[in-house]
This record gives structure tokens, sequence and C-alpha cells, in this order.
């Protein structure tokens, strides 16, 4: 059974809420603006028969045929008409309008197959026994069924996009996931092997490989525990030593970029009088992976156009490591976006070197899990300033 991973649960969150709002606005219109539409439509029906029934009262000519009571129809289409309104019909037979009942204002409407028949009585003593009828083109439909039909139609689909959009996602992340796994898994079998191939007498190479197999075992536990990174250890490390073992990787790289020189490092605060020096406590794996992140920037990006000078000092019970350069350097913006994930400055862009934007972001995340943090500054006069911070532990003599 998965572990939780509440970092896709807030994205599935994330990704139905706009679903989740166009359904409650469309159930408050539904509830609030189709029965008004519908009302209004009814109404314009109602005014719409009104008028041309009092338009046939007022001009005969209009109308189609006048039927008078006891006599039928006396002019017009008789033959058409004759069947439906016969002489004998009384007022409640030809169903008047409910507000227009009155005898001096008596009107209404039957529906007929050639359209909507609109009738009005005559007012005055001389044609109150007389209708007054027209055929009209009103529309008669309301749309009420094509109002509700079209939006719970479209809610539906809406909801089964979402819903397949949602299973997509979910399933896509735990195939990545998987292969995660799956490839941290193959990774660590020749790891293994290499570390009983590796000369006995070689413990540089064998550190390293211990460090590699202890980076693939983070990716395993960082997969299987539902996207969260385990605890990292806690225990008193050389932080001089982490950051000699981390360069060691781009000695001879620096060396090509500066011409035969090493970047600048100095680590004399940490220095004591009594010889000893500054411990820090954490994690000495991801502070090595923290100083590669940055040691490996500053190469590709600043140490092309000047100096790179890594500086560690001890304030307020932190080992504080400050890595200055002479590059482009980033805008204000940019360095309040630097540790977002897949954020790439514009500088960086333009090198037109590679990169994915995850080495920052995942370099902050291991430094404020050891209690540290990592920060950027502007640099003066151009460049920037990384400064990770990491608790002291004590001194060793």
């Amino acid at each position: 059974m998965r572990p939780v991973d509440w970092k896709l649960v807030r994205s599935v969150v994330w990704l139905v809420m706009p679903t989740v709002a166009v359904l409650l606005f469309g159930a408050w219109f539904l509830a609030h603006d189709v029965p008004r539409i519908v009302r209004d439509r009814r109404d314009q029906i109602s005014a719409e028969t009104e008028a041309a029934a009092n338009d046939a009262r007022l001009d005969p000519s209009k109308a189609d045929f006048i039927w008078q009571r006891g006599k039928g129809i006396v002019k017009g289409d008789a033959a058409r008409f004759g069947d439906m309104f016969p002489a004998d019909m009384t007022w409640k037979a030809w169903r008047p309008m409910r507000r227009f009942n009155q005898k001096d204002n008596m009107l209404g409407w039957r529906e007929t197959p050639a359209g909507r028949l609109v009738w009005a009585r005559g007012r005055t003593p001389d044609d109150d026994t007389l209708v007054y009828a027209r055929l009209t083109g009103i529309d008669v439909r309301d749309y009420a069924f094509t109002l509700y039909a079209a939006v719970c139609l479209f809610l539906a689909v809406l909801v089964g996009m979402t819903f397949a959009s949602v299973r997509f996602f979910v399933e896509y992340i735990h195939s990545r996931d998987d292969f995660m796994v799956a490839a941290a898994h193959d990774m660590t079998t020749p790891l293994v092997g290499m570390r009983y191939m590796i000369g006995r007498d070689d413990a540089t190479a064998k550190k390293l490989n211990e460090r590699m197999i202890r980076l693939v075992a983070n990716i395993k536990d960082f997969m299987r525990l539902g996207g969260r990174r385990a605890r990292p250890e806690r225990k008193p490390f050389d932080i001089v030593a982490a950051y000699n073992e981390a360069y060691s990787l781009f000695r001879d790289d620096y060396r090509d970029v500066l011409d035969g020189r090493d970047a600048g490092f100095d680590a004399s605060a940490l220095a004591a009088p009594d010889g000893s020096r500054t411990l820090a406590m954490g994690d000495e794996t991801l502070t090595i992976q923290i100083l590669w992140n940055l040691l490996g920037n500053d190469l590709k990006y600043a140490a092309p156009y000047g100096y790179v000078q890594t500086t560690m000092s001890v304030a307020d019970g932190f080992v504080t490591v400050d890595i200055a350069d002479e590059g482009k350097g980033m805008s204000p913006r940019e360095m309040s976006k630097a540790f977002n994930r897949y954020y790439r400055a514009k500088t960086v862009l333009e090198t037109g070197k590679g990169g994915f934007g995850i080495g920052l972001p995942t370099a902050r995340e291991f430094a404020e899990a050891m209690g540290g943090s990592l920060t950027v500054r502007a640099n003066s006069p151009k460049g920037c300033v990384f400064t990770f911070r990491i608790p002291c532990a004590q001194r060793e003599s």
C-alpha cells in the first residue's frame, strides 16, 4: 500500500478547484438564474400575446376571423375555424387568460397546428358579444428544459473531464515514482559491486562510492516515504573536510578556468587559539551535496568571469559558508525566485548551459532539513554571494 503523498494530494486539490468553482457557480445559476430566465420568458410570451390580442380588437382588419356568441364565425375563414369555434361556445370554453377574464377586458390564446391563435372580446356594448381572433407567429417555447439540460450536461462533462485528468495525473506521478524507485534500485547493484572492486588502499574512491550509495538510498527513501525525504543525520563532522571533498570533484575544472589557480578558500575563522576547529552538526553527505551544487553552479556560470571565493566563519551557533563570485549576477527578481523548483535565471539561460532548475531548491531543502538555511544576495560590485548556514557542534583538538 502506498503511503499518502501529501504533495500529490495538494496538487490534485489545486487541479480540481476550478471544477469545484464552476460546479458551485453552475448550481447557483440553476437555482437562481434559470428560474428567473424562465419566468422572464413566460412574461415576455404573455406580453406578446396580450399586445397581439389588443391589436386585433382595436383594428378588426388584422383579425383572421370574428366570432359572435350564438352565431359562430360571422366574418373570416369559417371553413377553417368553424369546427374549432362553434356558435354555442361559452366564454369559459374560450379559456381566457387568468388576469384578463373580466367582462370588459377578456382575452386569451389557443394553440393550433398553424400557431398561436390570440383573441380579445369586444369592450363596447355594441360588440361585447364579438371575439376578434388572429393567428400569430409568437415563439411560445420557454426554453426551461433546454437550459436545465444544457447546464447539467456541461457540468457532467466538466466533472468527467476533471476526473479523467486527475486519474491521468495520479497515474503519471505513480509511474514516474515507480520508474525512479526501479532506477535507484538498479543503480545500487553496480555501486555495491564497485565497492568490492575498488582497491583496498584507495580510501578516497571508497568514500566517494559510499556517498553515491547513500545518495541512491536517499532517492529510494524519498519515493518510499511518499515524496518526503528521510530525516537527515545529526552528527558532528568536519565541514572543512567536507568542503575539500566536494571541491576535489571540480578542482581540475576550476584550474582550467582560472589559469591554473584554485578557487579561493578561507576557513581561518573556524580555528581557535588552542588549535581546535569548529565542527558542524548535521548530515555530512547532504552537506557535501549542497557544496557540490554551489561549487558546480559557480564553475559553470561565474568562474569564467572572475574569482570564486569561499569563506567560512562562526556566529550565533552556526557555521556560515559564503561562496562569492564575480559572475553576471542576478536581478532582485531573479534572486527572489532562485530557489523555486525548475526556475532558471535569464543570465543562466543566455549561457546555453544545461540544467533543470532543481539543484538550488534541493540544496535549500537539505539545508533547512538540517536546521540551517541557504540564501543568495548580490555581491559588490558584481556577481552573487550564496550563504549556507548549518548549526555548530563542538571543537576538536
